[in-house]
């Protein structure tokens, strides 16, 4: 009985010992994994809805509002017809607003504008489109870059005979003249703190913004880096 007491206490002995030393051995491997892979120093800005809801109202209350021209064949626009689309706060009760819906950032785009077509004169329309804005960091760009899609474009007071050529026209001056949109640059984000005690100073450097979307706003995650200058 003795002698089975004994042998259960070696055992019991061993099976310490080699879990000892695998947790040491884990949590070596762990060290080293921290000491050659630190963390990214990040920070995170949070916008909701209604900052960006805002921020448009400030452009349309402000600013002029924004405009691209209509052009196709290589006509141009004349004193009689701007041929021009114009981007609207609002177009017969449809607000141009932002939603963050799915993982995606969406909302009515409401525009108005003129075309000179050589056939039915000058065309006076208005309208609005479902929109989705996709962003990513360009590095090449040094920025977080929005890109505009638009779906299903409502025309009003439109000949059906110009319908389908000017919802082109729109789609186009949308994609192609408005698109990309430099949101953010990392120079903007990148600043110099002075820290007197230390007789000296930092610059904080962003190096890459990841934006993330949520069902309650749009994260952007800014990965920096601390130089001394």
């Amino acid at each position: 009985m003795e002698s089975t007491c004994t042998v259960r206490k070696v055992l019991i002995f061993i099976i310490l010992l080699v879990s000892f030393a695998d947790a040491l051995a884990q949590e070596s491997t762990t060290r080293g994994r921290r000491a050659s892979n630190p963390p990214a120093a990040e920070a995170t800005i949070t916008v909701n809805e209604q900052f960006l809801n805002s921020f448009l109202t400030a452009i349309f209350d402000n600013l002029q509002e924004p405009s691209m021209p209509l052009t196709i064949g290589g006509m141009a626009p004349s004193a009689q017809c701007a041929s021009e689309i114009r981007l609207k706060r609002e177009v017969e009760g449809v607000r141009t607003a932002v939603h963050f819906e799915n993982g995606r950032i969406v909302g009515p785009l409401a525009f108005a504008g003129a075309y000179g077509s050589s056939y039915l004169g000058c065309i006076e329309f208005s309208g609005w489109a479902d929109s989705e804005v996709n962003l990513e960091f360009n590095s090449e760009r040094r920025a977080l870059v929005a890109r505009f899609r638009l779906r299903d474009i409502h025309l009003n007071n439109v000949p059906a005979l110009a319908n389908g050529p000017l919802v082109a026209m729109v789609q186009t001056a949308i994609d192609r003249r408005y698109n990309p949109v430099d949101l953010l640059t990392l120079e903007q984000l990148s600043t110099r703190v002075n820290i007197q005690p230390a007789k000296g100073a930092l610059q904080l450097r962003a190096k890459e913004i990841l934006p993330e979307i949520t069902p309650t706003g749009l994260m952007l995650h800014v990965i920096y880096e601390f130089v001394k200058g």
